[in-house]
């Protein structure tokens, strides 16, 4: 192979790369606007027609470099070979479940998406070279009307799309609400629950409100999609868990991609975790003092992390904060509290937990108040969980609400303007709940340390005080 021929190879590597990108963010917008003003089921076919389509042309792509590199016919090739023989196998498998879920014509047209883009892309290179090209991007002005102009066009066919049949008891996402009714009766699912899946009509005729919603994710968006079906509710009714396990394993990824080829000069990613490493050993060091605070580092460092994590997880399109339900974050607190109360009968031994507990009375006036100060501190440990899950989850439900109250004030500009869009005035707070999200972390991590630090031996954080203020 010369080395134009490569050159070539790459530059249309490249260009398929740029198809991609293209394509995963031309299907998102696609398919939320679809699942927006139409049915989800619309919304979520595209997407999923897009991504089998992205899909497939990328197992091509590697069956054709396989078949045709330089390194083709060598054992190094079997192991990608069958990979991408398999990837199509089971491709094509998860095609046909898909063509009995969801919409054909919504699969159709997110298929033929890539194949849109791709095309596009090339008439767009040959553009480039025409004068045409030279006289739109010449100015700012005619670019931004060019563009308005294919915005407009989007919308215009997004608005012509026909809309699905609703029944006379009212449905949504093209399921009739009596038949969604009686799935979710069938399913045990509270009248609350069925107007979340779409049976509005059910709710309002037992009385009941549907309360604020957050931003759906796309496991709400599925279980609006197919609300008939169990497996729905199932993932519907475990959301916040899902998110939680997804979460985790994404981290355990980024930690095994980052330490499995440790070396003396990191990459990016090893260099990012050493540094919040470093960061969390010296913050708990800080606290705890040398002598203990090592071993605290992994399961405080952790914490930090996995809750910094899901308070982030909530602002990505179309993911969920599980740290926004009560259950996630009561569970957090529990184990901190549960942990401290192991350390303190280890460290301190029953007897001197007890003590610990009855205020440590070392005078008659201390032994006195022992009935008083035993209460208040058993009650004080157990108030602790409860101040940490509490807190927690006010501030990143309450995150939550308050960027879906400013988006609905944003689609309300609409009614009146006549627009066909409304204002993203929830952006400028995305910022505040970036700040908010890591310092709720660190709430949450500096006051389990600091449980931890009160049940250690009180000579130990005598000693580690009086060296704290003898330095210089």
């Amino acid at each position: 192979m010369t080395p134009a021929s490569g050159a070539t190879d790459t530059m249309g590597l490249e260009f398929l790369s740029r198809v991609r990108r293209a394509t995963l963010w031309l299907g998102g917008i696609a398919g939320l606007l679809f699942a927006t003003y139409h049915a989800p089921a619309v919304g979520l076919g595209l997407a999923a027609g897009a991504a089998w389509s992205l899909v497939n042309l990328f197992l091509i792509e590697t069956l054709v470099v396989v078949l045709t590199g330089p390194a083709r016919g060598t054992p190094a090739t079997l192991r990608p070979l069958g990979l991408a023989l398999g990837g199509m196998l089971l491709l094509f498998a998860a095609g046909a479940a898909l063509l009995r879920l969801l919409p054909p014509m919504a699969l159709v047209a997110g298929f033929v998406l890539p194949f849109v883009v791709l095309t596009l892309k090339a008439a767009a290179l040959l553009l480039m070279q025409t004068p045409l090209w030279r006289l739109l991007a010449g100015s700012p002005r005619r670019t931004g009307l060019v563009a308005l102009g294919l915005g407009a066009v989007l919308w215009a066919v997004i608005a012509a799309w026909p809309l699905p049949a609703a029944s006379p008891a009212g449905a949504t996402g093209g399921h009739a609400a009596p038949a969604a009714a009686a799935s979710v009766a069938e399913h045990g699912v509270a009248e609350s629950g069925a107007t979340e899946h779409g049976a509005t009509g059910t709710a309002a005729e037992h009385g009941a409100t549907a309360g604020p919603e957050k931003f759906p994710s796309f496991i709400t968006i599925i279980a609006r999609a197919f609300p008939d079906q169990a497996w729905s509710h199932w993932l519907h009714e475990w959301e916040t868990i899902i998110f939680a396990f997804l979460i985790g394993a994404i981290l355990s990824l980024v930690a095994w991609a980052a330490s499995r080829d440790a070396r003396m000069i990191p990459g990016r990613l090893q260099n990012a975790v050493e540094i919040a490493v470093e960061w969390l050993n010296d913050f708990v060091v800080g606290i705890l003092g040398p002598k203990h605070g090592r071993r605290f580092v992994p399961f405080l460092g952790t914490q930090f992390i996995y809750i910094f994590a899901m308070n982030l997880f909530g602002l990505i399109p179309f993911m969920d904060s599980p740290t926004s339900s009560l259950n996630v974050t009561v569970a957090l607190a529990v184990v901190v509290f549960l942990y401290a109360q192991y350390l303190g009968l280890r460290e301190l031994g029953p007897l001197g937990y007890v003590d610990h507990m009855a205020g440590t009375p070392r005078s008659l006036v201390g032994w006195s108040l022992v009935p008083l100060m035993l209460p208040i501190h058993v009650l004080g440990e157990f108030a602790k969980p409860i101040s940490l899950s509490a807190r927690l989850f006010g501030n990143i439900f309450g995150e939550d609400m308050l960027l879906v109250a400013f988006a609905s004030l944003g689609i309300t500009v609409m009614a009146f303007t006549h627009l066909p869009f409304g204002l993203p005035l929830q952006f400028p707070f995305l910022f505040l709940a970036l700040l908010t999200s890591g310092l709720q972390a660190l709430v949450f991590t500096v006051l389990s340390t600091i449980y931890f630090l009160l049940m250690l031996p009180h000579e130990e954080h005598a000693g580690h005080n009086a060296v704290v203020h003898q330095s210089p």
